[in-house]
């Protein structure tokens, strides 16, 4: 089971080893646009599966393929929202 102390940990060592990107190295607000951006990304998908509802043309992918895509989009989300409170000391189980 993934809990926020997991989330945090995987996540920071993703970020600091895995793509060599410390978390002092960016300020609050870019990592505050970083999260920003992967909202903007979800909300496209959203727009997207919108033209369902609606009849409109204009997707290449399907309904449940942009569905898995909303999911993987809002799980960056949370990420960079994690890395965010991260890089300011925060704990984010506690202020949620």
């Amino acid at each position: 089971m993934l809990t926020f102390k997991r989330l945090r940990e995987i996540n920071v060592q993703r970020c600091e080893s895995g793509f060599g990107h410390k978390l002092d190295s960016w300020s609050v607000a870019e990592w505050g646009n970083a999260t920003a951006g992967e909202c903007g990304e979800a909300c496209n998908v959203a727009k997207k599966i919108l033209r369902f509802r609606d009849n409109v043309a204009g997707n290449k992918n399907s309904k449940s393929e942009l569905e898995a895509e909303l999911g993987r989009e809002i799980a960056d989300v949370l990420i960079y929202a994690d890395l965010w409170a991260a890089s300011q000391g925060i704990n984010l189980e506690a202020a949620i």
